[in-house]
């Protein structure tokens, strides 16, 4: 019987207003055309590094903490791009806005009404791969669940061989077997899968292979699929 619902942050409950979750929407008034124009030439080959320096280093608990982490992934990436010229200027001013600007988030419109209605009948549980500034982010705009279980507070991710999962019923009584986990990315619901999850492809828009996952487009389908599983269970 399903008892939990729990649910992925980014492209589930809230998505960028930007393009990417690393860059706002004003990246080149900030960079200069130059510079973005470096930036989205040579960025793949400079975001492996980058992204491993944030793999490697995951545990934080602080947003200054958050801050500076960001201000030296913003260093690697950028001056793997080739961009020298007011380089550390740049790298602070990104990092401020990945990690305090409140407005570069837009919440689904039906998070709030949502999330009120799963709690009526479920524990609801946010599981995310995300950073400390995440509970300000969720404190702004009203978000309020049961419980939160962030990677950075254990320096592992839902992908690294389900280790964020594990870290959910070790420290947070969530139980598989009774937990429906909606997610936007199917590697991550494979990992839960595997552990006895049950797991929901969250589509917000367009279309994409669901892996094998039940597809659910909305907050009220989360709820629907949770209420038909504990009809067959029942």
């Amino acid at each position: 019987m399903i008892t939990t619902i729990a649910l992925d942050y980014g492209r589930v409950l809230a998505r960028p207003k930007s393009f990417d979750w690393f860059f706002p929407r004003h990246t080149m008034k900030i960079l200069g055309a130059g510079n973005t124009l470096r930036l989205m030439r040579g960025r793949r080959a400079a975001q492996h590094t980058a992204h491993q320096y944030l793999n490697d280093n995951h545990l934080l608990t602080t947003e200054q903490e958050e801050f500076e982490q960001f201000c030296e992934f913003y260093r690697r990436l950028l001056s793997g791009c080739g961009m020298t010229k007011n380089l550390e200027h740049a790298c602070q001013t990104l990092a401020q806005f990945a990690v305090y600007d409140p407005n570069k988030v837009k919440v689904y419109h039906d998070v709030l009404s949502g999330i009120a209605a799963l709690k009526e009948h479920y524990r609801v549980v946010i599981i995310s791969d995300t950073w400390p500034s995440l509970r300000s982010m969720l404190e702004k705009y009203g978000i309020i669940v049961d419980d939160l279980v962030m990677s950075c507070d254990y320096g592992h991710w839902k992908s690294d061989e389900g280790k964020l999962f594990h870290s959910a019923m070790e420290h947070h009584g969530v139980v598989p077997e009774e937990t429906l986990f909606a997610d936007d990315g199917v590697d991550n619901l494979d990992c839960a899968k595997a552990l006895g999850f049950h797991t929901a492809l969250m589509v917000r828009a367009g279309w994409m292979n669901n892996g094998g996952h039940p597809v659910v487009r909305s907050m009220g389908d989360v709820e629907r699929l949770a209420n038909a599983l504990n009809s067959i269970c029942g």
